[in-house]
């Protein structure tokens, strides 16, 4: 019988908590029980605690090349390119080979091949080799756009589905934990190693994913049904590369037709381009609003980012702990809605700490998006599909952040920084209402079970139309 779908459209889909009211509430300590999820938790702050050695490292050295102002800023803004573009080239495509490769073995050999590659920025460091740094942070992204898919994709497959929702907030905790612990860990290390010792910190980022893949190495994956595996739309006759191009098609098709993932995306894009530009803006409109320079902007900046990681990981606590039952939806609209408000205010604060206050509220929306988003996505798209699924919305999300990061500065410039902070909260506001009026009230019970023949074979045929609302007979002869 096929897995019918369409009710979730009803009104009664529009009840927050609705009928999962006697769902058994689930916590972080329900899900930190498991302990191929706790492996793969502790593995990830340990990495992304590594990252900020490096980052700081790249700085100094970066800001150490020239005294010319403009020449340090074309190196930052060159490092910042070869960390993002890979994303945008290899997105999309790492999600076909995360969807036919070994989940586990992936996000393994991605760590390891990252922790040599971080290793071979140590002499390009001691040189003072741009070039070496720029091509070496490309390659690092680029086995990076392997990993974060590939746990997406993971996580369903670690916990029950009841528990995805508590596993994706806590999931997201450990970078907002990296940020309160790197910075922190990272300057000490750095400064006690002393000006000109700072390969040091490749040395800790290297270590970080080694542990990560240790971590890894030890989590135990339920063993995949034969077809999990078998991309049966392509034949055996036809050539590797147009297998890998018709399984890409399927990731387009589940983007572009299928109506909660096509929505997502479109409002994800819509919402960056104006966060993006906020991202460039920030900073130098502390710069100019309050005249802050070196040591102390640098010091002002770690207190607004100690500030907005610590309202993600408060909100991240309730989501998982307190709202774990409601329906993703609600995550997506309430996050859009107080953002858009936070920022159409932001330009008009008064003085630096009642800004450094709102950042507190900012990340405490911020936060429980990114969790309803990867579990809204989790619930709809098949397993199979995941991985090219989470690379596209990514290619999205990262396209329209570079497009409005490159105009920030010429808006800034004609509207006022204000202004531009009140253009990306109104855009915010529009997003949270569409977000409202047509993101349906799904579930963690409306997820199809691994086993339900019909949402396997709409994950492996490139023809279907993917809806929630049509059965796969209905799919196939509209195709």
């Amino acid at each position: 019988m096929a897995h019918d779908t369409t009710t979730i459209h009803g009104a009664d889909a529009e009840q927050p908590a609705g009928e999962n009211e006697n769902t058994p509430k689930v916590t972080f300590i329900t899900v930190l029980k498991n302990g191929s999820f706790r492996n793969l938790w502790l593995g990830q702050i340990v990495s992304q605690v590594g990252d900020y050695f490096a980052f700081l490292a790249l700085l100094v050295v970066i800001s150490g090349l020239s005294k010319d102002l403009q020449s340090t800023t074309l190196a930052v803004s060159g490092i910042m390119i070869a960390s993002t573009l890979p994303r945008l080239l290899f997105g999309m495509l790492a999600g076909v080979f995360v969807d036919r490769w070994d989940r586990r073995r992936t996000m393994l050999t991605s760590d390891l091949l990252r922790a040599a590659l971080t290793l071979a920025m140590i002499p390009a460091f001691l040189d003072k080799n741009l070039l070496a740094l720029f091509a070496l942070t490309f390659a690092m992204s680029a086995v990076g756009t392997l990993f974060n898919p590939a746990k997406g994709a993971l996580i369903p497959k670690l916990v029950p589905k009841e528990q995805l929702l508590s596993a994706n907030s806590l999931s997201q905790s450990s970078q907002m934990l990296a940020v309160l612990i790197g910075p922190a860990l990272a300057g000490t290390t750095l400064k006690l190693a002393g000006t000109g010792n700072e390969w040091v910190a490749f040395l800790v980022d290297s270590l970080s994913f080694l542990i990560s893949a240790t971590a890894i190495f030890f989590i135990s994956v339920p063993p995949e049904k034969a077809s999990d595996t078998q991309p049966s739309a392509s034949g055996p006759e036809k050539g590797a590369v147009r297998r890998v191009w018709e399984e890409l098609l399927v990731g387009l098709k589940t983007l572009m037709l299928n109506r909660t993932v096509g929505t997502v995306t479109a409002i994800l894009g819509i919402t960056m381009l104006g966060m993006g530009a906020v991202n460039v803006l920030w900073i130098i409109y502390l710069k100019t609003r309050f005249g802050l320079e070196g040591a102390e902007l640098a010091w002002r900046l770690s207190i607004l980012d100690i500030a907005f990681a610590a309202g993600m990981i408060m909100s991240s606590v309730i989501t998982g702990n307190v709202l774990s039952n409601l329906a993703p939806k609600w995550f997506c609209v309430g996050s859009l809605l107080g953002i858009g408000v936070m920022l159409a205010v932001f330009g008009y604060l008064p003085d630096y700490w009642t800004i450094a206050a709102s950042i507190v509220l900012l990340g405490a929306f911020v936060a429980p998006i990114n969790t309803g988003v990867s579990t809204l996505i989790q619930i709809v798209v098949p397993n199979e599909q995941l991985g090219r699924v989470n690379g596209g919305v990514g290619t999205v999300i990262d396209t329209a952040t570079l497009g409005s990061m490159s105009l920030a500065g010429v808006l800034g410039a004609m509207l006022g920084i204000p202004v531009v902070f009140l253009i990306a909260g109104v855009i915010c506001l529009l997003m949270g209402v569409t977000a409202w009026l047509v993101l349906p009230a799904i579930t963690l019970k409306d997820k199809p079970e691994e086993d339900d023949t019909e949402q396997r074979e709409l994950a492996l045929h490139p023809e279907a139309i993917l809806d929630p609302g049509l059965s796969l007979s209905e799919i196939e002869q509209a195709s």
